[in-house]
């Protein structure tokens, strides 16, 4: 339970006066008496309940015998055995819903809100991380598997900044109350709920520093507890305590909230928290796994009561009937029945019977019974191994599967668990828009937020900020987040571990049949993508990123010589077409026209008839073309190789200079050598 959010929040009236039970309520608060009246008739109305809770909670931790059924077996000389399959079920159910998180994401109401979307999934995921959603998130899934009730309650913090920090903690079951007649999974149609807690009188004077004489005072409260094992081993009637309640209810359309003890109000007001309709909302935020026919909120631990009870009861009676052995015998077969059933009982037992008298071991009978009991105990066991996650499920045992298949299974046995995967869910809904919604009321000042990408490079966004508008030279808000209108929803997609496996998966198999067929570029580029997709380090993949870059960057060498060979391509391309013209000059020259027009005629003296005169014309106009072609290319050829000389001697000078720094370097350690190597004087 926090009480610095009372503190810091603006209707917060912790400096009033105490008010008795008998005392009229200011300010429209309901009276100590009528809040006294909502905890008692939770107390009383849900002891059915409560009583189960703690219970489930013995289970969970594995306390699954009374004192009274302790003792029964101790009589019997029966093992105390207790194989506890609840709790490993609970943590597989609670670690598979894990395994499938979805992360909360902002989506705009409108287009122009469309960055605004994105500066708040940037605040909301700098607000969980800052708070270790992913650690407590776990703790309030496991309590709605166990006792069937878990949640946070939300708190102000007073910041460095001027303005408050949103936090979260969270709710201990044990200590919370509600309305009884709530029978929503997530407490929507409760008017009141709130913890109560046994505590030292000197915290609660720190806590409350102007009513330090009155909680002298107010050392009860005895009626105000659910006497649960914890408060009856640490809160004893001798030790000076006192009962705590920090109560919020429904009073004229709005939340309030209160705290007291047995004897007066130390502290109410409004809420503090507001939702996105402007109205306020209560600071405990809980859900619960499944609600029964009476109202009742319960966990897994109900449909698994049964079968783990059995599971201990088979497992402690087939020790014992291992470590034991029935006699049948004649009255007055043995001399003394205890001795001679503790040596039946041993391995290497002598029994000895008096001459004449009939005895014999009922072996038969107790293996039929050993077997039976083994029957039921598999049971048993296959009763919770088939209560949600399974092997598959978990995704162990399904190597030949890919990680859609085993999506796929996973998603069809989630399914099993109904409810509680459906309230977890819309909890966590919750969580993200309270948390979201208290930024906006409370976050007032500038700051900078911190987010880190994929790439796991750290990048500031900057929250209401003041900057100059360039146009008008008035200053404006920057990044407000008070302003921003976004709905808050998950963002449910593929399990991101899996879908990287079969891309991997996918990329190798391509390339060990088609890789030596592909283009360089390709090449490199499945090679890039199956590296990025391999299970390899961040660091490691990082290092590949550069190492690639910098292959791909051009050097000054490799620049030289590119633009030597382009300019060596060209003038052989306008050798190679002046040729070709002077080829063609001739041969019309000669009256012959080029190859390929099927016509051959031999070389002799005559005049070329009209058709030759044209070709001889457009011979002669290609020869000069080519020709002009090629000095212009010897021209760009000698033009390159003047700008590139200086630069190619510069590259020659630095690789001289190097090696002869690598000479002097190996003349260098050579001397060392053999300095080290000659004989001391």
């Amino acid at each position: 339970m926090a009480f610095t959010d009372y503190g810091s929040s603006p209707t917060g009236s912790g400096g009033a006066s105490p008010r008795a039970s008998d005392a009229k309520s200011p300010g429209g608060y309901l009276s100590h008496g009528k809040l006294k009246k909502q905890y008692l008739d939770y107390l009383s109305s849900k002891r059915e309940e409560i009583d189960e809770q703690i219970n489930a909670r013995r289970y969970r931790h594995g306390a699954h015998y009374t004192n009274e059924q302790v003792e029964a077996l101790k009589r019997r000389k029966q093992p105390v055995v207790t194989y506890n399959r609840i709790s490993r079920k609970i943590d597989g159910v609670v670690g598979l819903v894990e395994k499938m998180r979805l992360d909360p994401k902002a989506y705009p109401r409108t287009p122009k809100h469309e960055q605004g979307a994105e500066l708040a999934t940037a605040v909301l995921n700098y607000v969980l991380d800052e708070q270790e959603w992913k650690a407590k998130s776990p703790i309030c899934a496991a309590d709605g598997a166990t006792e069937g009730i878990g949640g946070l309650e939300i708190i102000l913090e007073t910041g460095d900044r001027g303005d408050r920090e949103i936090a979260f903690e969270i709710v201990d079951p044990e200590n919370f109350f509600y309305d009884p007649r709530s029978s929503r999974l997530d407490f929507s149609d409760a008017r009141y709920m709130g913890v109560g807690k046994w505590m030292d009188v000197d915290q609660a004077k720190e806590m409350f520093p102007d009513h330090a004489d009155d909680l002298d005072t107010a050392l009860d409260g005895s009626e105000l507890t659910s006497n649960s094992d914890k408060e009856q081993k640490w809160f004893s009637s001798d030790q000076k305590n006192v009962r705590i309640v920090d109560h919020w209810y429904k009073h004229n359309g709005e939340w309030c909230y209160a705290i007291y003890t047995g004897a007066m109000i130390l502290m109410e007001g409004k809420s503090f928290l507001i939702d996105e309709k402007k109205k306020t909302t209560c600071k405990y935020l809980m859900f619960s796994a499944n609600v029964d026919q009476d109202g009742d909120r319960y966990g897994f631990v109900r449909q698994l009561k049964s079968a783990q009870d059995e599971i201990n009861a088979r497992r402690s009676k087939g020790i014992h009937e291992l470590h034991t052995r029935r006699i049948i015998a004649e009255r007055g077969a043995f001399d003394n029945i205890e001795e001679t059933r503790r040596e039946a009982a041993r391995p290497d037992g002598v029994v000895i019977r008096n001459p004449g008298k009939e005895a014999l071991f009922d072996d038969t009978q107790k293996a039929a019974n050993l077997a039976g009991q083994l029957e039921f105990l598999n049971e048993a066991k296959a009763e919770i191994e088939n209560f949600g996650p399974n092997p598959a499920l978990i995704g162990t045992g399904v190597d030949a599967k890919s990680g859609r298949a085993i999506a796929l299974m996973q998603q069809a046995g989630i399914a099993e668990l109904g409810p509680f995967i459906l309230a977890l869910r819309g909890w966590k809904l919750r969580v993200y828009r309270a948390v979201f919604n208290a930024v906006q009321n409370h976050w007032t000042g500038e700051r900078w937020v911190r987010v880190t990408d994929d790439n796991e490079v750290a990048q500031f966004i900057q929250i209401n900020g003041v900057q100059t508008d360039p146009m008008t030279q008035q200053p404006q808000m920057v990044n407000a987040i008070g302003s921003l209108d976004v709905d808050i929803i998950l963002d449910e997609g593929p399990d991101h571990v899996n879908a990287m496996a079969d891309t991997n998966e996918a990329l190798s198999q391509v390339l060990q049949t088609v890789g030596p067929m592909l283009s360089p570029p390709i090449a490199q580029a499945a090679i890039t993508l199956l590296v990025e997709t391999s299970p390899l380090a961040a660091s490691a993949k990082q290092k590949f990123r550069e190492a690639s870059e910098q292959a791909n960057q051009p050097s000054p060498e490799k620049e030289l010589q590119a633009m030597g060979a382009q300019a060596e391509v060209a003038d052989k391309q306008a050798a190679a077409k002046l040729k070709e013209a002077q080829t063609i000059k001739t041969l019309t020259e000669a009256g012959q026209p080029p190859e390929g027009q099927g016509i051959t005629i031999e070389a002799q003296e005559y005049e070329p008839p009209p058709h030759l005169q044209d070709a001889k014309m457009v011979a002669d106009i290609d020869a000069t073309h080519a020709k002009a072609e090629h000095s212009r290319a010897q021209a760009h050829k000698t033009h390159q190789d003047a700008l590139l000389a200086p630069q190619q001697m510069m590259i020659e000078q630095r690789n001289a200079d190097e090696d002869r720094r690598a000479q002097a370097q190996q003349s260098k350690q050579a001397l060392q050598a053999k300095a080290k190597a000659a004989p001391k004087k």
